[in-house]
């Protein structure tokens, strides 16, 4: 229901409106359309870095959970989970340079046309 209601209000990335640049984000709307469509080669070329990401967070979180209701530690409080953000943000980071070069593959293909 949260995503239907986040592709009903279709919120407009602010990082684009301001600086005119595509974020790690841009075209994750677009995706997750494509996705419902069973049309997995559009939701790659709409956004590639968020098809890995969001399965790996939602992963993430459901063993956090499960953890929690075992009464164990949390896992962000376990060596090395700071280090593996990083590289997370990193990779981020990487991929929204990335994608704003000129004719970039990884541009949202909304964006491209």
């Amino acid at each position: 229901m949260a995503i239907g209601l986040l592709l009903w209000i279709a919120p407009e990335c602010l990082i684009l409106k301001y600086t005119g640049c595509y974020c790690a984000g841009c075209g994750t709307q677009h995706m997750v359309l494509a996705l419902l469509r069973g049309d997995f080669s559009g939701a790659v070329r709409e956004n590639v870095f968020m098809i890995i990401a969001l399965p790996v967070a939602v992963v993430y979180f459901l063993w956090e959970a499960v953890r929690y209701v075992q009464g164990k530690p949390a896992l962000w409080r376990r060596k090395g989970f700071f280090a593996a953000l990083g590289i997370v943000l990193a990779a981020a980071a990487v991929f929204t340079v990335l994608r704003n070069i000129p004719g970039s593959w990884l541009a949202p293909a909304w964006a491209v046309g």
